[in-house]
Order: structure tokens, then C-alpha cells, then sequence
């Protein structure tokens, strides 16, 4: 048998400092590697920023339509992982990292299409292993008080969700990141790896080559042009999402509300984000949604938030594989080269930051990892 593995230290540099990018920093840190950051802007201002940060294990994927029932049940699984490394996360760093655990409610009218698939989301969680249960409108109002329900509205709810403030949590990351010596640099995009041989030696920056043994790209959108060169393929869907940012408010929502016309969370400052289409479909949000008219369907239904103040609207790049499932690559130039690419980013950001580190630490395939290789994109490319 092999030995146990110990603790590095090797000199990774992680080029990304969204939430993947700094949970994975802190993780290798953990296990005793150097490791520095790089992201061309600063901490969570891509993707991260726009994100409504909902912690899930639903079973309808973004652009995932075409996948089988064995794919999303792999993925619901991986999820299902994701939520426990939420919970370890939250137990090791506390408050800080601004974690709601009040579980999701979702709701849909007593007929119609979007029962029908509630209902069915409904099933495939219960036969997948989820807590989830099937709750009436009198339940439905317990659960979210002061609600508008419809008598005759369907749901569940699924107690072991939640939701998370993307920003704080970063900081909460970066904070613990740096007491553990990573070392955090912005303004530095990456524009190339060089390599000799079978491995990276460094990466290049316009203020010069910072050498290194290993190197994990998982910078969003940024992705492709860097790994392109790289062998690793990494298709991305024309996807943007719209977040309308409320004023902080008295805390009167618990839970992550989803319904028909409205997607709600309130963070743990009080701030209401508000949304629509964040349950796997559509793949993009209809170009020029409407602030104001977003917040006066969310006020319909939560009553607290008639006369709320919109703070701001973000629109942002959603990063969306073209299969819906997160892209795991190793380049087949360089092998201490990594990547990662995904959607889901705030929900599998610390299960994809414990299992990347034991890849690139470690050199073990991590099997869990398996379904969501880039070679499958370079496979069908040829």
C-alpha cells in the first residue's frame, strides 16, 4: 500500500479570488502548502459578487435539461457533500462567514405546469435522500409569517438549506487565509503558465513570473482564455443573472423563499436580494429585468417589503458550462496544473476546495470527481 500522505510544502498559486478560489487557498494552507492568490480586480468581484447565494441540493441543474437521471443524481449527491463541508466550514470560522441555516421553502400554484414540476422535483429529493417534505399553505404561512399563500399553493420544505452572504464569506475566507500565510495579491492577472518538461514552473504577470509547483486556475469567467493553451477545454453558455439588492430591514424572513414570481433571501445585515429563475431554468434572465417591478411582485407576496428601498441591481455573468456540470480539469501539457469551472460555485465551494487540494497535494484522482472531468468536452471535440 502507499504511504499516508503528509503535509506540503509545495508553492501552489490559485489564480481567482472568488469563493472556490479562497476556500480552496485556506484548504491547502491547512495542509501545510505555500500558496498565493492572484485575481486581476480583488476578492469576490466577479461572479462571487452578483451571486444569490442560495446553499441547495435541488435536483433541476442550470443548462442541464439534457442530463439522465443518473447524472443529476450524481450531481444532487455532490451537493448533498457540499452542504456537510458548508456546516464544517461555519463550525471552524463562525459567524464571520455570515451563514443562514433556516432551509428553503418553495411554493407553486395548485395546478399547472410548475406544480407539476415542483411536484416532481419533490419526488426525485425524496427518492435521492433529501429531507425535503411536501407542506400546505397553512404550513407554508408557519413557515414564512406574514406570507401572502394561496389556499390552494403546494411546496415543501427542505430544512438543512440555506443561504450565505457571498461577499462576507469571502472576507471570512481571505481573513483566514491570511492568518494561515497565504498570501493575497490583486491587480495581478494572470496572462500565461510556462512550463518545461511535463510540469508548470511558473506563472506570468505583467509585473512579472512568480514560480511555483502547482497551479489551480478557477477564475470564472476568465477561465477559457487561460486554459485554452493549456489543453483544457472548458465550453461556456451565454448566461447572466439579475439581483435586485435591497436596504437592510428588519429580519422578518428566516428562510429562502421560492416562488412563482419571486426568489427571495434575506442576509444576515438585514439586506433582502431578490430574483427570479435561480431553480435551473431558464439559462439566462430576460435581458433588462425590472427592479422595480421584481420588488413590487416580491412585496405582493412578503409584505415587509412594501416600501423598501432598492440599494442596486447587479447584472452578472453567470458561469455556466455548456452541460450545466462543473468542469474539473488537469492540463495534459503540464500535470500539476488544475482547474475548476462551475455554476455552482457558492454552494460547492468548500466540498470542490477539500477534494481540488487532495488532487493537487496528494496526487490522488478523487473518484467523487470523476463525471465532471474536462475531457469530456475535449472526447466529443476530438
Amino acid at each position: 500500500m502507499p504511504p499516508l500522505p503528509s503535509s506540503s510544502s509545495a508553492h501552489v498559486v490559485v489564480v481567482g479570488a472568488g469563493i472556490v478560489g479562497t476556500a480552496l487557498a485556506r484548504q491547502l494552507a491547512l495542509s501545510g502548502a505555500r500558496v498565493t492568490v492572484l485575481d486581476r480586480e480583488g476578492p469576490a468581484a466577479g461572479a462571487t459578487s452578483a451571486a444569490f447565494a442560495w446553499l441547495t441540493n435541488q435536483t433541476y441543474f442550470r443548462n442541464g435539461t439534457s442530463l439522465s437521471d443518473g447524472t443529476s443524481r450524481h450531481y444532487f449527491g455532490l451537493h448533498r457533500l457540499a452542504l456537510g463541508a458548508w456546516r464544517r466550514l461555519h463550525h471552524e470560522l463562525g459567524d464571520a462567514l455570515a451563514v443562514r441555516w433556516g432551509g428553503t421553502v418553495q411554493l407553486a400554484p395548485g395546478h399547472g405546469a410548475e406544480h407539476d414540476l415542483l411536484r416532481s422535483d419533490l419526488h426525485r429529493r425524496l427518492a435521492w435522500g433529501s429531507p425535503s417534505r411536501a407542506i400546505t399553505a397553512t404550513e407554508a404561512r408557519e413557515l414564512l409569517p406574514g406570507a401572502v399563500v394561496a389556499d390552494d399553493a403546494v411546496g415543501f420544505f427542505t430544512p438543512d438549506e440555506g443561504s450565505v452572504d457571498p461577499a462576507r464569506a469571502v472576507a471570512a475566507l481571505v481573513d483566514a487565509g491570511t492568518r494561515l500565510g497565504v498570501d493575497f495579491r490583486y491587480g495581478a492577472e494572470v496572462t500565461a503558465v510556462e512550463g518545461a518538461g511535463d510540469r508548470a514552473r511558473a506563472v506570468v504577470t505583467p509585473s512579472g513570473r512568480i514560480e511555483c509547483d502547482h497551479v489551480v486556475v478557477a477564475c470564472g469567467a476568465d477561465s477559457p482564455s487561460l486554459l485554452d493553451p493549456l489543453g483544457i477545454t472548458v465550453p461556456l453558455a451565454d448566461s447572466s443573472g439579475t439581483i435586485v439588492h435591497l436596504a437592510p430591514l428588519p429580519h422578518f424572513l428566516e428562510r429562502v423563499l421560492l416562488s412563482s414570481d419571486i426568489h427571495a433571501i434575506q442576509r444576515a445585515d438585514g439586506r433582502v436580494v431578490l430574483a427570479k429563475h435561480y431553480t435551473g431554468t431558464p439559462v439566462s434572465d430576460p435581458a433588462g429585468l425590472d427592479g422595480e417591478g421584481l420588488l413590487a411582485d416580491a412585496a405582493a407576496v412578503l409584505p415587509p417589503l412594501r416600501g423598501a428601498e432598492i440599494e442596486k441591481v447587479t447584472v452578472g455573468r453567470r458561469i455556466v458550462p455548456a452541460d450545466g456540470l462543473p468542469v474539473i480539469g488537469r492540463s495534459p501539457l503540464y500535470h500539476n496544473v488544475h482547474s475548476v469551472t462551475t455554476n455552482a460555485g457558492i454552494t460547492l465551494g468548500p466540498c470542490l476546495a477539500q477534494l481540488l487540494a487532495t488532487e493537487v497535494l496528494d496526487d490522488v484522482r478523487v473518484d467523487v470527481l470523476d463525471p465532471y472531468r474536462a475531457t469530456r468536452f475535449t472526447a466529443v471535440g476530438g
